[in-house]
């Protein structure tokens, strides 16, 4: 038996579909009935069986949950529809051609098992031919068996075809999610050996440029001893020449670093550190909600802190704020970043066409990767909220 919750989907599209055409079927049935001047009750308690069965179709996946409760829908459904071919008398061939290929597709459906779907087709053909042979001998089984078979194989055949697209479905969305986590781990190498490299870079640079300025301070001694003050000072020169220069590389790789390892800063007290920073740098007053935030995985803690500084940014180069909202909170097992100004706003539809505003797309970027939300809201010309939702992974990362 196939996970009825797996596939529930197909059902719950297709249940509709299968109503309109029972009403179809049913609808035939009375016209025919009726001109044929069939007992009115008949058509009633038939019209009553049919309703029943139209209403155990709509909650079909409720009760093919498990096996037991799909083996008694399926006899239910048989003993209602072997009653209304008792009910229709003459008419019951459309049911042979409308009602039971239906059950059959259900069938396959909740099984998709060769051996039950052709023990219960069998069991229809022997419903067929008794009512068949009751109400018109054996010259009448042929055609009410021919029509079913054709109709049973051209609904198993779209059921088939169902499934198959479903399980299609299934695998694509199975690789896109392996996918999707191969990315992240290559994104989280990536940063590591990014960081590595430029670790590797600030120690060359430091070293090479302390060993070089320790000699010029050991040759100054020495002239300074032997009274050769005009070289030591020629020296000095040269000595505060070389520091502004290992002074300079060293805040290059330092900016390129962004920020200091998940393990040795703690994301909320790096999250006000940014605060404070805009803060003394803009004279805007900054209101903040900040959760108590442990263990973040690295990776998310270094695309938060970037979207927040590059948010702040864009509000101080091109807002004209006069205050500042930042909630960095927990929620539901997510990472909820909201900022929020009152300045001038810009067109979200203008990002990347316009300059000063590329920044958004590497946000945008960052957000994608870790498989997040990014919706930038417009109150121009009032200001812009930034809403940021990122789910605190386990897979691939650090525990939360």
């Amino acid at each position: 038996m196939q996970s009825s919750h797996h596939l529930s989907g197909i059902a719950q599209h297709s249940r509709k579909l299968m109503i309109l055409w029972t009403i179809i079927v049913h609808v035939a049935m009375i016209l025919i009935q009726t001109l044929a001047h069939e007992d009115a009750f008949h058509i009633v308690m038939l019209s009553l069986l049919l309703l029943v069965f139209m209403i155990l179709n709509w909650y079909f996946v409720r009760l093919t949950r498990n096996h037991a409760m799909a083996w008694i829908y399926f006899a239910i459904q048989l003993l209602i529809l072997c009653q209304a071919c008792y009910l229709a008398n003459y008419v019951y061939g459309l049911m042979t051609i409308g009602l039971f290929p239906l059950l059959v597709g259900q069938f396959a459906y909740v099984y998709y098992e060769k051996f039950k779907i052709g023990l219960f087709m069998t069991i229809m053909y022997i419903i067929i031919v008794w009512f068949a042979v009751h109400l018109g001998g054996m010259p009448g089984v042929v055609i009410p068996l021919a029509l079913f078979t054709l109709m049973s194989i051209i609904v198993l055949g779209i059921v088939n075809l169902m499934l198959q697209q479903y399980y299609a479905r299934m695998r694509t969305q199975n690789f896109l999610d392996e996918l999707e986590i191969a990315h992240r781990q290559v994104e989280e190498l990536t940063v590591a050996n990014e960081r590595q490299r430029m670790a590797r870079d600030l120690h060359d640079t430091l070293a090479q440029g302390l060993v070089g300025i320790i000699m010029q301070l050991e040759a100054i001694d020495v002239h300074l001893s032997k009274g050769n003050h005009e070289r030591a000072q020629q020296i000095v020169l040269s000595s505060m020449e070389g520091a502004r220069h290992t002074l300079a590389e060293a805040r290059e790789v330092i900016d390129n670093l962004r920020l200091q390892s998940a393990d040795n800063i703690s994301f909320t007290d790096a999250v006000r550190q940014e605060i404070e920073r805009f803060t003394l740098a803009t004279n805007i007053p900054v209101a903040s909600r900040i959760d108590d935030f442990r263990n973040l995985p690295q990776l998310l803690t270094e695309h938060s802190l970037y979207m927040i500084r590059e948010s702040l940014t864009n509000i101080t180069r091109h807002a004209q704020a006069q205050h500042v909202q930042v909630n960095v909170l927990s929620v539901q097992g997510r990472l909820m970043i909201e900022i929020t100004d009152d300045g001038r706003g810009f067109d979200p539809e203008q990002i990347g066409r316009q300059p000063g505003h590329y920044g958004l797309l590497g946000m945008q970027e960052r957000v994608r990767i870790m498989g997040g939300k990014l919706a930038i809201t417009n109150y121009l010309p009032h200001g812009t909220h930034i809403k940021i939702e990122i789910p605190f992974y386990t897979g691939g990362y650090n525990e939360i």
